[in-house]
This record gives structure tokens, sequence and C-alpha cells, in this order.
């Protein structure tokens, strides 16, 4: 079955409710954690990767937290699932340059192009998709 990590998940629910929340300032991981019902550990670890990878800032200071780093109309999914996750793969071949290291029946695999046209198809639809069209 296809379906984003976690991970991925909970970075969109973070994004939103930092997005909605930004008259406020920067929001602490406890805070967007508590009120996205998100496990606080998991979530910070998921907030340092979206700073690593400027979807986000951190704020030092008494007055810390988080605040958007980024136009969402200018990110789209595939920045996002890059940042926390790898990427999402219909099956194992799917990688970049796959091999017979992936999969012992790569060589001879009946369902690999179908798949792959899939996969394209799938990359293509995330690609071109904003988070500000997944948060609205």
């Amino acid at each position: 079955m296809l379906k984003i990590a976690k991970s991925v998940e909970y970075s969109l629910l973070a994004i939103k409710y930092i997005n909605e929340n930004s008259s406020k300032g920067s929001l602490t991981a406890r805070e967007i954690a508590e009120n996205e019902n998100i496990p606080y550990d998991l979530l910070a670890k998921i907030l340092q990767k979206l700073v690593k990878n400027g979807i986000i800032k951190s704020v030092q200071g008494n007055k810390g937290g988080y605040l958007l780093d980024v136009s969402l109309n200018k990110l789209f999914i595939t920045d996002l699932i890059a940042a926390v996750d790898q990427s999402i793969q219909l099956t194992d071949c799917m990688v970049e340059n796959p091999t017979i290291n992936d999969c012992a029946r790569y060589e001879n695999c009946c369902i690999k192009d179908p798949l792959n046209k899939m996969q394209n198809k799938i990359n293509e639809i995330l690609k071109s998709t904003t988070l500000m069209e997944i948060i609205e």
C-alpha cells in the first residue's frame, strides 16, 4: 500500500500549525506537538530536519521557537519528502538507479516497467503540488 511516512504527515501538520499561528511569532516544538497531537521527541527531530533543509527557521532565546523560512507556494511536496523521509516508492526497485541488489528478480521482472510508469506519474504529481495546496 502506497502511503506517506509519518514523518511527512507530522511535518505537514507542524507546517500547517506554524503557518496558521505565525502572527504569534515563533512557536515552540512543545506547543506544536501538544496542539497537533504529535509525539514531542519525534517532532523535535523532524523540526531539526526542516531547519537543516531551509523550510523553517529556529529562533533562539526566551521567546525562541520556529517560524516558516520559505513561501509555501514555492515549496513542493517532493521538497518536504526529501527533507524528512527519502522518497515515496511503490516498490524497492523504484530507487533512482535500481540493481539486482534491490530485488533478486529485477533483471527478469515482468511488472517493473508498468510500475515504473505509475511511479513516474506519482512523482509528477508530487513535484507539482505545493505545500500551500495541501495545508489550505
